[in-house]
């Protein structure tokens, strides 16, 4: 087997126990960051998107993102992305 086709395998196996640790309910999903939510929010202003961002903000009970709830990043973060 060539080097590529062992450090494939690897990382598989690494990605499944990562899964089977999730189904077993040891190590909790990925949650949106104000990071994760800053990087959609400027790809999004870049294709022109401002005045659905100001919306979106505006729904979630802010002008800034910092205002941005921590509870609320989630649903934020999806809503964002869909912009």
């Amino acid at each position: 087997m060539s080097d590529l086709h062992y450090a494939l395998a690897e990382e598989l196996e690494k990605l499944a126990a990562g899964y089977r640790a999730l189904a077993r309910g040891e190590v909790k999903p990925y949650e949106a960051n104000i990071q994760d939510i800053s990087i959609v929010l400027t790809e999004k202003i870049k294709k022109g998107k401002v005045s659905e961002i100001k919306a979106l903000l505006k729904k979630y009970g802010a002008t800034k993102l910092v205002e941005v709830k921590k509870k609320d990043y989630e649903a934020f973060y999806k809503e964002a992305k869909h912009l």
